[in-house]
């Protein structure tokens, strides 16, 4: 029996990496992951949570899922964070316990960050980004107020497109250190 259980949950594993796969694709490609993918993830982990938990697996997971969105949002609100990138957590939520999915949060933004440092210094803008970034700081804490986080003119519309990672990339990475038992 126990080897039934193994095999079922990495048969779930797997089937998760590969719709996280399919979703940095998305992410990379087409600059955003469709709600459809996004709908096809959260019912594939909300039937998988009632399979192992029954209703109540059902509940934990619906209260996974929120933990993302209530943590994130304020990152959405001031432009740090695409939406698309919340639902994908949210879903990926629905596999996994409240503390898994802030632990894959976390690692995923740590991915993200690495990622994000790897780029500034490819494109050699490191010290341009770090003075932008202190600058956002330095007006929030001496307006008291949030702003959003816009990194080029309304004119230079590409130059932001380059700037951005696609998250969908780091979360899949989390996702796979994390649950691969190899970070945690």
């Amino acid at each position: 029996m126990k080897n039934y259980i193994k095999e079922r949950v990495v048969c779930i594993l797997i089937l998760l990496f590969i719709i996280l796969a399919v979703a940095a694709v998305m992410d990379v490609c087409f600059d955003k992951i469709y709600n459809e993918w996004i709908c096809l993830i959260l019912m594939t982990g909300l039937l998988y949570s009632f399979w192992k938990g029954g209703t109540s697996g059902l509940i934990w997971a619906l209260a996974s899922m929120t933990v993302p969105v209530f943590l994130l949002y304020p990152l959405f609100m001031i432009g740090c964070l695409g939406a698309g990138d919340i639902k994908l957590l949210a879903a990926v939520g629905c596999f996994f316990t409240i503390k898994e999915t802030i632990v894959c949060m976390g690692i995923s933004f740590f991915i993200g960050a690495v990622f994000s440092l790897l780029k500034m210094v490819a494109e050699r803008n490191l010290p341009a980004r770090m003075g932008y970034l202190l600058s956002y700081v330095r007006n929030v804490a001496v307006s008291g107020e949030w702003e959003l986080y816009e990194t080029a003119s309304e004119e230079d519309k590409e130059n932001r497109k380059k700037e951005k990672i696609h998250f969908a990339l780091p979360v899949m990475l989390g996702v796979i250190l994390y649950k691969g038992g190899m970070i945690g």
